[in-house]
C-alpha cells in the first residue's frame, strides 16, 4: 500500500490578496460607473483621447496601490535574505571552528609525541648512566620503543612522579630540571612547546575546555605546571593533589 502523497500547502501573501480585492472593487465600479453613467455607447463615441485619459485616470490609483505593494514585498524579500545571509556566515562560521579544531587535534597529537620526547631525554639525563644511574641505556631504549609505539606519556609522568617524590626538597628538584645545561634546555624547551600548544588551543576554543582540560587534565599540563613552579622557585603545593593519579 503507497503512502498519501504530501501536498505542499498553498499560501498567498496578505498584501497580494489585499491588493487583487481593492483592485477587483475598483475595477467593477469603474465599470458600473461607466455603464450606469455614461453608457457603454457613449463611451465608445468618445474621442480617443478622451478615452486614454479616462483610462488612465481610473488605472492610476491602482497602478500606485501595486506599486507600494512591490515595494513592502521587495523589503520583505531583501529581509528574508539578509537572514538567509546572515544564516549562512553563521553556518561557515561553525564549519571554519570545525576545521580549525579538526587540525588542531591532529597538531595536538603531533606534539604530544614532540613533549614526551623531550621528557624522555629530560628523564634519561637525571636517571641515566650521566645521572642517577638508576636506569640503563637498555632500559631505556625499551620504555622509548614503548613511549613512541603505544604510550607517548609516559616519560612526562615518570617526570611528574620523579617531581613529586622529590616535592619537599627544592635544591633537588632545582637540580631535577634546571641542575646542569642539558636539563635547563629540556624544561625551557618543553614549557615553550606546551606554551605554543596552549596558544593554538585558545584560537579554537570558545570555552575554555580544550585549555582547561589540557593545562588541568592532561599529563604534559602537569608537567607544564611543575616545571613552571620550580623555575619561580615556589613549592608544588598546587600539583600536590594529583599525585596519586600519576602512573611511573
Amino acid at each position: 500500500m503507497t503512502e498519501p502523497r504530501a501536498y505542499k500547502k498553498f499560501t498567498i501573501d496578505w498584501r497580494i490578496a489585499f491588493g487583487f480585492v481593492v483592485s477587483v472593487i475598483w475595477i467593477l465600479a469603474g465599470l458600473a460607473y461607466l455603464l450606469g453613467v455614461l453608457g457603454w455607447a457613449e463611451f465608445l463615441q468618445l474621442p480617443t483621447g478622451d478615452i486614454g485619459s479616462f483610462l488612465e485616470g481610473a488605472f492610476a490609483p491602482l497602478a500606485f496601490l501595486w506599486l507600494v505593494i512591490g515595494h513592502f514585498m521587495q523589503q520583505k524579500e531583501i529581509s528574508t535574505n539578509t537572514k538567509a545571509i546572515g544564516l549562512q556566515e553563521m553556518s561557515a562560521r561553525r564549519l571554519e571552528l570545525h576545521s580549525q579544531r579538526d587540525s588542531y587535534f591532529k597538531l595536538l597529537t603531533l606534539v604530544q609525541s614532540q613533549l614526551g620526547s623531550i621528557a624522555s631525554f629530560h628523564y634519561m639525563s637525571v636517571c641515566g648512566p650521566t645521572g642517577t644511574g638508576e636506569m640503563s641505556s637498555e632500559e631505556f631504549v625499551a620504555l622509548r620503543s614503548q613511549s613512541e609505539t603505544a604510550d607517548s606519556a609516559l616519560f612526562v609522568r615518570k617526570m611528574i612522579s620523579l617531581a613529586l617524590y622529590n616535592r619537599a626538597d627544592p635544591s633537588m628538584l632545582r637540580a631535577i630540571f634546571y641542575g646542569s645545561e642539558i636539563r635547563t634546555r629540556h624544561s625551557t624547551h618543553f614549557i615553550e612547546t606546551f606554551a605554543r600548544l596552549l596558544d593554538n588551543a585558545a584560537a579554537v576554543d570558545t570555552d575554555s575546555m580544550i585549555c582547561d582540560a589540557l593545562l588541568n587534565g592532561s599529563p604534559a599540563g602537569m608537567l607544564y605546571r611543575i616545571v613552571g613552579l620550580v623555575g619561580s622557585g615556589d613549592s608544588l603545593e598546587a600539583v600536590v593533589g594529583v599525585a596519586p593519579s600519576v602512573g611511573g
